[in-house]
């Protein structure tokens, strides 16, 4: 009787056993893997282009959402996915992208969308106008010369201050054009199956207004840091560089970065920078300037500070010259076109100074810029330039 009483107990526990198993499976049953929907490409457009230039992949199941998507343009991976909607997809072809095809995964799926040509880039080498100069009037012929300008003449337009002007002569290697009426100055640019090249600033002189791209470099923020920076200038950490296309002279170098074994000046925190004090050493007829070429005309420039103070006894000008130098201290008023001198005071924040002045030559070099001498605790930080022609 005990022997039989066991086994029911024994089996009783089997059951129960077997019907918490079953109860665990079901609901192990019911947890389901979502499966992503594999996309569908119908086609890619353009099939050829420059690299930076833009592809819509057109097709279907490919959501929305941008950091799904992963394209691949010869094996090298798109980092701008622009947008992504469930039926088109919008990319930027890489810089290194290389010839072949384009793979495009969402989520987990991966699928050949196509097969992509890579152009090799145009190149321009130089251009020249009628004047020599960054001067074009209307009318006036432009040749740009360079490589890989296309394969027809269909494939180039030049345009000039935003307006197209009429191209007169094509070739794989160079371009004519003639400068449209009325254009406003501006940047000079070529496009190329639709990739432009902005090739420089041009000045049409029988318009008024900024000019400052024709005749300026580096004048407004961000500023660009001299590429030609030294390990002996920059240190460990250059948070003081020398701008780029600035001169700054060797008395206005009173920086040294960590590490560093030679002193710079010039630029700081995206300003343009001249200060002594806060570990920045005096300095005497400290300079930062930049040389140009202007025709004649009438002129306004105007600089823009972020804040600057001039202790008594230091002195800060801006001035314009002619020639290749700005004037030290005590020549500005005497070998100056046009100047502006600060005077003293503490905390200025932000303002301007406007400067006034005529060029009666032809053509005239002149040197534009700062000229200080500075004793403990006097600076500035320059945010902008901007030349008119009145």
């Amino acid at each position: 009787m005990k022997h039989n009483m066991w086994n029911k107990i024994v089996r009783y526990f089997a059951c129960a056993l077997a019907v918490f198993s079953a109860v665990g499976c079901e609901k192990d049953a019911n947890i389901k893997q979502y499966v992503y929907p594999v996309p569908e490409v119908e086609k890619i457009s353009p099939d050829a282009g420059y690299v930076t230039s833009q592809v819509i992949i057109y097709g279907k199941n490919f959501g929305d959402r941008t950091e799904a998507v992963k394209v691949l343009f010869g094996g090298i991976e798109a980092e701008n996915v622009l947008s992504c909607k469930d039926n088109c997809i919008v990319v930027e072809v890489p810089e290194k992208a290389l010839t072949g095809d384009v793979e495009l995964t969402v989520w987990t799926n991966t699928v050949v969308a196509g097969k992509y040509e890579v152009w090799a880039s145009p190149v321009v080498s130089e251009y020249t106008t009628a004047s020599g100069t960054v001067v074009v009037n209307p009318g006036d012929e432009v040749v740009i010369k360079g490589e890989k300008f296309g394969k027809s003449e269909e494939d180039v337009y030049v345009t000039f201050g935003g307006v197209k002007g009429e191209v007169t002569s094509w070739s794989d290697t160079e371009v004519k054009a003639v400068a449209p009426a009325d254009f406003p100055t501006g940047a000079l640019v070529l496009n190329v199956n639709g990739l432009d090249i902005n090739i420089g600033g041009i000045l049409n002189p029988t318009k008024k207004g900024d000019v400052t791209i024709a005749y300026l470099k580096n004048y407004e923020q961000p500023f660009k840091i001299d590429p030609n920076m030294t390990d002996a200038q920059k240190g460990v950490s250059a948070s003081v560089c020398l701008p780029a296309d600035w001169i700054v002279n060797e008395a206005g170098r009173s920086a040294l970065n960590n590490g560093a074994t030679e002193k710079v000046a010039g630029l700081n925190n995206d300003n343009l920078i001249l200060q002594a004090g806060w570990d920045w050493g005096d300095f005497t007829n400290g300079k930062l300037y930049q040389t140009t070429t202007l025709p004649k005309g009438s002129y306004k420039l105007t600089v823009n500070f972020k804040e600057y103070g001039v202790k008594a006894g230091s002195s800060l000008y801006f001035a314009v010259a002619a020639g290749n130098e700005v004037p030290d201290v005590d020549d500005v008023t005497s070998n100056s076109i046009a100047y502006h001198d600060f005077g003293t005071g503490e905390n200025k924040t932000p303002s301007e100074c406007v400067i006034e002045f005529e060029i009666t030559e032809d053509t005239q070099d002149v040197a534009l810029g700062f000229v200080a001498s500075f004793s403990a605790n006097s600076w500035f930080r320059a945010t902008g330039l901007k030349l008119e022609l009145k």
